[in-house]
């Protein structure tokens, strides 16, 4: 094997000028490479039919045997490419220094995506379902005996707790999930015994099973009564939970149970995924670890409780030091916080230490997002205005980006949807797209800044100084954000906008962009699935980046953050609301389509360069992931791929 590659081997093969000098033949950026694999497995004992370690913790009495662990009816895995031996510990690397990065590994759920592209709902925790003719009511039936990783029952008491003591407790919800509201009405749930549930809406509800099976969403509604109980103000005992809000420093009893009920810094959670946290990632530790869940409800098609591997352990890192890590092989997967500047060096090594990279399909755009709801009202209206936006998109010279920092690989495109997803239009995204600097001068003159001060730089309409600030953070997928940035800053210049580059951390990104304290974002913006995610086309949140202040009028006009739309976007928010309640999908393809095409229009999100691929890092010897697949926040990354049925053919390898 080779040295390790050192630092300054990684920044000089790792900056942006070495990335287009050593891409020869585009051989790093191609989009269809060679993905044959070698599918042979290692010979496997199929009468082991758990891990050692859970083997061990039933010999010493620890927990209970296999067959009182599973359900009656355990979900069965059909294998991406063999069946897997037992073991190992999986190393990751991130960049987030404030919890866990373990999301989709601790989570199961009712529904969950199928490991197909384009993903549809598949069964989870509930076997079975049916929707009424009318597609209001959706019926669940629970798989018999769930278990949470502590070995209590789940079933739908836990379910019915959180409707009842969580999603309607206007302390823990001031407002009831939009997700789970249609026509303007709440869903009503009801269990009739331990294993049905049903959810009832006012109208049909066409996005129901996708919000299930994705995380924030269909995990919000899987907390576990017997242990969060304890921390509810309306079930503990005052003396008990003060005694907690104390040992926690929690300001309020709502602090503490979203502290508690957090399974990525909580490791006293119970959970109902793969794995379960036994060490977080906090102020005081960068490392977290998760280990195999014994009562995990998946087995392979032989019987073996899934998942394969035992642990994964995750280490706080700077994004260039991931790079570097997953450059020398000393990281097992690695898809979220790899820098694409670690491409070129990824694509070299990868024949000479043990790791290959799989090109997967993008989900995340950079792009800038003038504020539409800006607090400024003289800003505002400049921003709402056609022509100023077209003017920076003309601004842009997207073939310098595309040269310098892809190869010339990638298609410039404003974000529209994507390819893959349903509601795409290959004619999207194109207005405004061409690099035209005489025309961005006159579009912006047409938008009222035709006064300039002595070094050319564009007054406001009013005529006062103008400077804008470009806010962004690592955010550890898409094209490097401050890189483009740096790149806009002097291509906005070059047409008289004056603007200065600002980088938070994500705590601070997140506490000033809700109020809509910013000029100018830049961000990856998403394309895939997006439906079940609708802020990035349709402002219901106070986290649509273009348009946050919309956002929060939205659902709570009263708040001091708030400002009304205008009519243009307010119609998004009816559009998807229109959407939600489609009757069938040919209508719902319609108004999603429709809603793309406004953004096509209006050009509210102006696109740099998308990724052509997204590098996805894998150990030579992790068995069973998916060659290809869509690399989204809504399909959980990396959770594209089935995480539990993973292996190491040599797990020793991988203590």
């Amino acid at each position: 094997m080779s040295r390790s590659l050192d630092r300054r081997d990684f920044l000089r093969m790792g900056s942006t000028a070495a990335a287009a000098a050593t891409l020869t033949s585009c051989s790093a950026l191609e989009i269809d490479p060679d993905t044959d694999t070698d599918n042979t497995g290692p010979a496997i004992d199929t009468t082991q039919k758990q891990a050692p370690m859970l083997q061990k913790l039933v010999d010493e009495g620890k927990i209970p045997d296999l067959a009182q662990r599973l359900p009656a009816n355990p979900f069965v895995v059909q294998m991406q490419e063999s069946l897997g031996v037992y073991g190992g510990t999986m190393r990751r690397g991130q960049a987030n220094t404030g919890e866990t990065g373990s999301n989709y590994m601790t989570f199961g759920g009712l529904t969950e995506w199928s490991p197909t592209t384009p993903s549809q709902p598949q069964p989870g925790l509930a076997d079975t379902w049916t929707i009424s003719p009318d597609g209001r009511v959706y019926t669940f039936t629970l798989r018999q005996g769930l278990k949470w990783s502590d070995g209590k029952p789940f079933t739908t008491e836990d379910l019915m707790y959180v409707y009842e003591n969580v999603l309607k407790n206007k302390d823990l919800n001031p407002a009831f999930p939009a997700w789970l509201t249609v026509a303007d009405e709440e869903a009503i749930f009801a269990a009739p015994d331990e294993i049905t549930l049903t959810v009832s809406f006012a109208a049909p509800h066409s996005l129901f099973l996708k919000y299930l099976c994705f995380a924030p969403f269909g995990g919000s509604v899987l907390q576990p009564k017997h242990y969060l109980s304890q921390f509810h103000k309306e079930i503990a005992k005052k003396s008990d939970l003060d005694a907690e809000m104390k040992k926690a420093s929690a300001p309020t009893w709502m602090d503490l149970y979203w502290a508690k009920a957090n399974r990525h810094l909580n490791p006293d959670r119970p959970v109902l995924g793969p794995w379960r946290l036994v060490k977080t990632v906090n102020a005081t530790n960068t490392t977290g670890r998760i280990e195999r869940n014994p009562y995990y409800w998946k087995v392979d098609d032989t019987g073996r409780q899934l998942p394969y591997i035992d642990a994964a352990v995750f280490q706080v890192l700077s994004l260039e030091a991931i790079g570097l890590r997953a450059a020398n092989g000393e990281l097992d997967l690695a898809l979220w916080d790899l820098p694409p500047t670690a491409l070129p060096v990824l694509i070299k090594n990868q024949d000479t230490k043990p790791f290959q990279v799989l090109r997967w399909q993008p989900d995340a755009h950079t792009a800038l997002a003038p504020n539409q709801s800006h607090q400024d009202p003289v800003i505002a209206e400049l921003f709402q205005k056609l022509d100023f936006r077209a003017g920076i998109s003309h601004a842009i010279n997207r073939a310098e980006l595309n040269d310098a920092l892809l190869a010339g690989q990638a298609k410039p495109v404003h974000p529209c949807g994507q390819v893959g997803d349903p509601y795409f239009d290959e004619s999207f995204g194109q207005r405004f797209i061409t690099y035209d600097p005489d025309e961005a001068d006159r579009r912006l003159d047409a938008a009222g800044l035709t006064e300039r001060d002595e070094k050319g730089m564009r007054l406001r309409p009013d005529g006062k100084p103008m400077r804008f600030t470009m806010l962004t953070f690592a955010v550890g997928i898409g094209l490097d954000q401050l890189t483009v940035v740096e790149y806009a800053k002097r291509h906005l210049a070059d047409v008289g906008l004056d603007t200065v580059i600002r980088t938070v951390s994500q705590d601070l990104w997140y506490t000033d962009v809700p109020r809509g304290n910013y000029d100018i974002i830049c961000y990856s913006f998403a394309g895939y699935q997006w439906d079940i995610d609708p802020l990035w086309y349709v402002p219901n949140t106070e986290y649509c980046y273009w348009a946050p202040r919309f956002g929060r009028w939205s659902y709570d006009p009263e708040h001091k953050d708030s400002a009304e739309p205008p009519e243009v976007i307010k119609n998004l928010l009816t559009l998807y609301e229109q959407l939600k309640v489609a009757p069938n999908d040919e209508e719902r393809l319609r108004l999603g389509r429709e809603i793309l095409r406004q953004h096509d229009e209006n050009v509210w999100i102006i696109g740099t360069m998308p990724m052509p691929y997204q590098p996805l890092v894998i150990a030579d010897d992790l068995m069973n992931v998916r060659p290809e697949a869509v690399a989204s926040f809504r399909q959980h990354y990396e959770g594209a791929t089935d995480v539990a049925q993973l292996y190491f053919a040599e797990p020793d390898q991988h203590s």
